[in-house]
């Protein structure tokens, strides 16, 4: 039996880098572009909201907040739900990943309040399944520090009502409340097969961020280990040096030393090289509050950008993206590539369209009027059926062989 996985944190600064990974409008290296359009939003936002920060400002202004809210005020906490990997893909394997889903979201909104909970999105472009949600921390009541005080006698005069409606993280972060989200999640995944993990673990989550601090002091403590190997090279070469034939084991104590530092000064080239890969991988969040603003200016710019992810995955060429973007029909001829049955199937004038659907004015691309995922999915169980009737049992080898 595997682990359920329950993260919960406030956001360090600017929440803007959760937003670019959980929407996608900045790919990670851990993602696979081609399954992205798999992902799914788990939570409809309300009219007018476009977006996962568009929503937490939506809850936070219709909440019915009275008192004034600080800068530094935490506004949202990040959750993060899944399970070990193996019990994961045995999950979605099963085909009860749609059900796992629905458990989590009844659970987040059981626990934190329906209307707190204001954007979750299934994520299936990485190694593992798992679900990013997003919790507006509006809590009703007294402060505990109040609540403290009285308790230990202290006369405290209310100016306030006692179920004032309060923006406050802390008071959802308690020691307390921790330790019974993680139970009664466990208790909400022992359907699937996880349990808790062990209570009092010293194990913690380390950030992307984090890492990269760790293995950049690495690198430098190995910097200076080399700077004193070196220098205890040179007193062993100047010494060997006087002493070369008559001193045998001097000149293989210099040979080892000279092979060491060679050893230690691949490792720090190869540290360099993954310092030098993490921060291609980390640059592109720091232009995210150029990315947001251009999401502003045009808050239909991400739904356009996953049609041109999928156009790209299926195969179709920049021009042909063009094309279609300009509201024109493109004809195509030759094979296009399912990423999700990763099979390619031809097709022969081919009319290739983008509309948008009716019910979720969400945009989808059409292969001669027909949905495209649809279509990939109709050709794959045709192509299963033509397969499946020329496979034959194996013949008996041993008719007719003669003793």
């Amino acid at each position: 039996m595997g682990f359920a996985v329950l993260h919960i944190q406030k956001p360090k600064g600017n929440d803007a880098r959760t937003s670019a990974h959980i929407e996608r409008t900045v790919n990670p290296a851990n993602a696979d572009q081609t399954r992205t359009h798999l992902n799914e939003n788990l939570i409809d936002y309300p009219d007018g909201v476009e977006n996962r920060t568009q929503a937490i400002q939506h809850r936070i202004e219709t909440a019915g907040i009275k008192r004034k809210i600080s800068n530094n005020q935490v506004r949202a906490l990040q959750v993060m739900l899944s399970g070990t990997h193996e019990d994961m893909q045995r999950i979605q394997t099963a085909g009860k990943l749609d059900e796992w889903c629905k458990d989590n979201i009844k659970w987040l909104q059981d626990t934190f309040g329906k209307e707190n909970v204001v954007s979750a999105v299934l994520h299936l472009d990485e190694k593992t399944p798992h679900i990013h949600a997003t919790i507006v921390p509006i809590v009703t009541g007294e402060r505990r520090k109040t609540k403290f005080e009285e308790d230990n006698g202290k006369k405290k005069y209310h100016k306030k009502p006692k179920d004032t409606i309060r923006l406050c993280a802390d008071d959802v972060m308690t020691r307390d409340n921790l330790e019974r989200f993680q139970d009664t999640y466990a208790e909400k995944m022992q359907k699937y097969g996880l349990e808790r993990g062990i209570k009092g673990s010293d194990a913690r989550h380390i950030s992307t961020p984090q890492y990269y601090r760790d293995l950049h002091a690495q690198n430098e403590e190995l910097k200076e280990n080399i700077v004193v190997l070196r220098e205890e090279q040179q007193e062993v070469y100047d010494k060997t040096r006087d002493l070369y034939d008559r001193k045998d084991e001097a000149r293989e104590k210099f040979l080892n030393m000279h092979e060491y530092t060679q050893q230690k000064e691949t490792e720090i080239s190869d540290l360099e090289s993954r310092i030098e890969q993490l921060k291609q991988d980390y640059e592109p969040y720091k232009a995210q509050d150029d990315v947001n603003l251009l999401l502003s200016v045009f808050p239909h710019l991400s739904e356009r950008l996953r049609i041109a992810q999928l156009c790209r995955g299926i195969g179709l060429t920049i021009d042909t993206i063009k094309q279609l973007f300009k509201g024109e029909a493109a004809i195509v001829n030759g094979k296009l590539h399912s990423p999700e049955h990763n099979q390619s199937f031809s097709v022969q004038d081919a009319k290739l369209q983008i509309f948008q659907d009716k019910n979720t004015a969400k945009l989808k691309l059409s292969l001669n009027g027909q949905n495209i995922i649809d279509w990939f999915k109709q050709k794959y169980q045709e192509l299963k059926q033509v397969v499946r009737p020329h496979i034959k049992p194996a013949e008996n080898k041993s008719k007719g062989i003669k003793m």
